[in-house]
């Protein structure tokens, strides 16, 4: 082989291997529970929820630290202008007993005379190097301690239940914005099948119309191609309304903005088969917002708890073990002085602070309340929220299936008078509506079945816990 259809040759397979390497990877198809896991791994709020729930056991681990004793060491090097001392100046008198006694005669006289002095006597160096190790212990603290570890562990189950919020609001907006890429895609698709009919419509009506039939008009005609060309703005509208919901899904999914996928078709909502009762039981005790809020109150106990703390003594346990280093060998810091230990209890009791302790138990008794009326207001709001997502879900549900039903008869009805309409039975506005009529029920029945999803989802975030397991603890 020559050197040209050598080089020829290599190019064409390594275009060939270019374009194999190129080749687009298929796309992946997600299903719901592909969108939530995806959510779950990648979504930011989840980031700031956990840092939460470490902050709150940090501050547990701050407040448990009251149970264990406080050492310290303290080492102090220190240098002064001038030695330390002790000045006497002055005159004392020796006691009776003694400048009385017959036995010293006129020395006992001159001994009973005032007697100055005057001493100056160093008491430790101006340089010294003094080091400790001090132990303290609260032994009694009128409950203050155990309120603050109560509030810390009851703030580590609030962040707690902030975080299953989080991943509840994450799973909410997933499968929100799921669904309404799946009403999108069945909208499009509704409108591709519309407009593939009135094409079809058209055509047929262009033939008839030339063939010179007694029945068909060039007025029916152009009403065809006019309601071929709406039909072909409203398919636009709903493509465009499919790459919004698309686009929708995957922020809510935390994907980059150019990432690829498609979605599998979803299965069809499963009935609701609670009670109104037992839902409102689920939402009281699943609930993170009730959650929360009753940790708020049990919070408040401890508060009160901590205000009445100021009542009772503060008893506590003190240990040090000290050291100094000087080269004065003297005075204070003689060799008996230079080391030790000490060891004692103190005890601090406030008689009277002006009633401040009075006014932080009333400040905590009437958050108290005010927590324990938002508790009811909360309640009740949530249960009226549950019974509304109850009775549009029914709503729903009942619309699914006679929308259902209608679909069936507005095709066969289409059908009919298309057939009609090819033998010359009928008129072409009769063809147009019955086609209008198909799809109008068609869209109907998807948005009565979008409406059941929304309301089954917004139940569950409601509830706190999916529908579905709550069937299956009946």
């Amino acid at each position: 082989m020559s050197s040209p259809l050598k080089i020829l040759g290599f190019a064409i397979l390594l275009s060939g291997s270019l374009v194999v390497s190129a080749a687009p990877a298929p796309q992946q198809k997600l299903a719901l529970a592909d969108c939530i896991r995806i959510a779950l791994e990648k979504h930011q709020s989840l980031n700031v929820s956990e840092a939460s729930v470490a902050m709150a056991e940090a501050q547990y681990q701050q407040a448990m630290s009251a149970y264990w004793p406080r050492i310290a060491a303290e080492v102090n090097a220190s240098r002064a202008d001038q030695d330390r001392t002790f000045k006497m100046d002055g005159q004392f008198n020796l006691p009776s007993g003694i400048t009385s006694n017959p036995a010293l005669g006129p020395l006992g006289a001159a001994l009973a005379q005032p007697i100055p002095i005057k001493m100056d006597v160093k008491l430790f160096d101006r340089d010294m190097v003094t080091s400790s190790l001090n132990l303290t212990y609260p032994i009694f603290t009128g409950m203050k301690r155990e309120a603050i570890v109560g509030q810390a562990e009851k703030g580590v189950k609030i962040a707690e239940e902030g975080r299953r919020k989080t991943n509840l609001e994450i799973v909410r907006d997933v499968k929100k914005y799921y669904y309404a890429a799946q009403f999108a895609i069945q909208m499009e698709q509704l409108a591709d099948d519309t407009l593939e009919r009135f094409k079809a419509l058209e055509d047929l009506t262009e033939r008839l119309y030339q063939h010179g039939s007694m029945r068909v008009k060039k007025t029916d005609y152009l009403r065809t191609k006019t309601t071929t060309a709406i039909t072909r703005t409203m398919r636009s509208e709903a493509q465009y309304a499919r790459e919004l919901a698309h686009e929708a899904l995957g922020n809510a999914m935390g994907q980059e903005w150019d990432a690829s996928y498609s979605l599998a078709e979803a299965a069809d909502a499963s009935p609701l088969s609670g009670e109104l009762k037992q839902l409102v039981d689920s939402a009281h005790t699943f609930n993170p917002d009730i959650q929360q809020l009753k940790l708020a109150v049990q919070i408040s106990d401890d508060q009160i708890t901590e205000a009445r703390s100021g009542y009772y003594p503060m008893i506590g346990f003190q240990a040090e073990v000290h050291d100094i280093q000087t080269d004065y060998k003297s005075g204070l810091t003689n060799a008996v002085n230079r080391d030790g230990w000490t060891i004692g209890i103190g005890m601090q009791w406030n008689l009277f602070d002006g009633f401040q302790t009075t006014g932080k138990v009333n400040q905590a008794k009437a958050q108290q309340r005010k927590l324990e009326s938002q508790q009811v207001l909360l309640d009740q709001g949530i249960a009226l929220q549950v019974k509304q997502q109850f009775l549009s879900i029914k709503s729903a549900s009942t619309q699914t299936k006679d929308s259902q039903e209608a679909v069936g008869y507005a095709s066969e009805n289409r059908k009919l008078h298309v057939r009609a309409y090819q033998d010359e039975l009928v008129e072409t506005k009769d063809v147009i509506e019955a086609q209008i009529v198909e799809t109008f029920a068609q869209g109907t029945h998807y948005r009565s079945r979008y409406a059941l999803e929304m309301g089954l989802l917004s139940l569950e975030y409601l509830l706190g816990s999916n529908v579905g397991e709550l069937n299956q603890t009946r």
